[in-house]
């Protein structure tokens, strides 16, 4: 890596510091322990945090075990999450804990996975006698405790896979960074082969807002796949007439932020002395406070502020959904021209299409849809159904729950903030809808022989 995995950024922290949050909010009464090599720069002291410099460096992660459960009193258990699994979730550890009274370790593709696991203190004195017997391999220590009974396996599925994705390269840490890892998502897959339902598992790109300021004024929210916040906050300024050249920028930082949901989707930049940016052009942009704290939940909490929850007794059969992206190739003849636009259209509950509307851009075209139903005296719209030519983001769903649609779909796939929007709003969420099938990810009511819940 070129550096300590425990001191890379990790959403405007050190690593070690958010996987102690994670740890915290799964254990609301710690005590919390960090082991460490003796040389390594960690502060020296940590609140509620008890550091255990590692007796026997060489021993690596074995050892590290062995000196966390020897510090650990009675019969308790340890729960274990290593540094460099930043996709972990508070959920996932939640469950091991309550999977059994005793030790669990997450076995997948018949491997365990030691490093994010609950073991008893009762594996003490076989981890003892396997160090002093100079075999050092967790895979093999595990197996001797689901034999002896001290632990047991909790079986990972493919969906679960992306929790134990490891920073071990740059590449890595990259890609975890950007997001290709950050949401399983289970759903019912609808076949128009054998017209029935399968439950499937789907990674759903991770989308949070990024809130960019200048000098502590907030000026933009920009919805967002995370990682490389800091490139894309130089890109916007330049890109706006904020910004002409590289040393224009004095410095670019994350905001502090108290809630650990929120982390990193804050930053700051300085701008050089003397630089004269005219803010105010910018104003436009603004759709947020500039208080601390933008995250996923925040933004659908503030959605709801202004749109309420769709109520719909809308019904459509999955033919009818079958044969809406066929109606709409039909009817977009500037698309057929070009290749180059968006569409929106409107059907109703038997799959006449209604209005469409085309546009560079994808929210303008929805735009344009729901400006013609604003103006036509036609809003809500709870009983028709919206389909979109590209990605369903979160934009787009906040924009069909201000027109009061129920059901929205798209030709290609949802945003995991999206799907969090969806489910909020009691929308029906259908994405990858082509002439084989489509996925389904919420409110499967409304479609009619829907999977058994």
């Amino acid at each position: 890596m070129g550096e300590d995995k425990a001191f890379l950024d990790w959403k405007g922290r050190p690593l070690f510091a958010a996987q102690l949050d994670t740890l915290s909010r799964t254990l609301p009464e710690p005590p919390l322990l960090l082991s460490t090599h003796p040389g390594q720069p960690f502060p020296d002291y940590l609140d509620g945090v008890r550091r255990l410099r590692d007796s026997q460096p060489d021993l690596g992660p074995l050892g590290a075990l062995r000196d966390c459960l020897a510090a650990i009193p009675g019969e308790g258990r340890l729960l274990v999450l290593a540094v460099d699994l930043p996709a972990m979730s508070t959920g996932f550890l939640t469950e091991i804990l309550s999977h059994h009274p005793h030790g669990v370790v997450p076995r997948r593709d018949g491997r365990w996975e030691p490093l994010a696991a609950v073991y008893p203190a009762t594996l003490l004195p076989l981890l003892d006698e396997q160090i002093a017997a100079g075999r050092f391999s967790l895979q093999g220590l595990c197996d001797r405790a689901a034999d002896a009974g001290l632990i047991v396996a909790r079986e990972t599925g493919q969906e679960e896979a992306s929790l134990f994705a490891n920073v071990n390269t740059p590449a890595d840490y990259a890609l975890i960074q950007q997001g290709l890892f950050d949401r399983p998502t289970l759903l019912h897959r609808y076949a128009a082969a054998t017209g029935h339902y399968s439950e499937a598992s789907d990674r759903l790109a991770a989308e949070e807002p990024l809130e960019i300021r200048v000098a502590g004024r907030s000026i933009a929210v920009a919805m967002r796949t995370p990682g490389h916040d800091d490139e894309l906050a130089a890109g916007f300024l330049l890109t706006e007439g904020v910004i002409h050249r590289a040393d224009e920028v004095f410095e670019i930082a994350r905001c502090p932020d108290l809630d650990p949901s929120a982390a990193g989707n804050v930053i700051d930049v300085t701008l050089a002395p003397g630089h004269g940016a005219d803010l105010d052009a910018l104003t436009r942009h603004v759709f947020t406070s500039s208080s601390c704290g933008v995250c996923g939940k925040a933004t659908i909490d503030s959605v709801f502020q202004h749109f309420p929850p769709v109520t719909s007794d809308l019904r459509v059969s999955p033919a009818t959904l079958l044969s809406l992206p066929a109606t709409l190739r039909q009817a977009q003849a500037t698309f057929e021209k070009t290749g180059g636009l968006h569409a929106s259209a409107l059907f109703d509950a038997d799959g006449r299409l209604e209005l469409l509307r085309e546009d560079v851009g994808r929210h303008n075209a929805l735009d344009k849809v729901i400006g013609r139903a604003l103006l036509d005296g036609r809003l809500p719209l709870h009983d028709r159904i919206l389909l979109v030519s590209g990605r369903l983001s979160f934009e787009l769903i906040q924009k069909a729950l201000a027109a009061g649609i129920p059901i929205v779909a798209a030709i290609s796939a949802p945003s995991s903030l999206a799907v969090d929007l969806a489910r909020h709003s009691g929308q029906t969420l259908v994405g990858f809808l082509r002439e084989g099938g489509f996925n389904l990810y919420f409110a499967p009511e409304r479609i009619a022989s829907t999977p058994e819940n």
